[in-house]
């Protein structure tokens, strides 16, 4: 449940970001992948409104370094692409 989470956080980056605005499709793939990740794991000026975390362990980890690379994995080369067929 909570990797679909992260997915719609960064498909939503890629709705409401223009690739155009961006000056390569690395840094456009590292924002939006970024962006989501923050936003879902409520970093700073990213306030979670659930209690998702409440029932973790206190170390505020929550898998993040293995979520990152698997979201890495799946949406990089991906949006990297989408900003290329862009024309940008």
């Amino acid at each position: 449940r909570r990797i679909q989470e992260v997915r719609e956080t960064i498909d939503y980056q890629t709705e409401i970001q223009d690739p155009c605005n961006f000056d390569d499709g690395e840094e456009y793939a590292d924002f939006c992948i970024c962006e989501g990740l923050s936003f879902f794991y409520g970093d700073e000026g990213y306030e979670r409104e659930d209690d998702t975390f409440e029932d973790e362990d206190e170390n505020g980890d929550h898998g993040r370094d293995e979520i990152t690379d698997l979201m890495y994995e799946e949406y990089y080369d991906e949006l990297v692409s989408l900003w290329e067929e862009a024309g940008c």
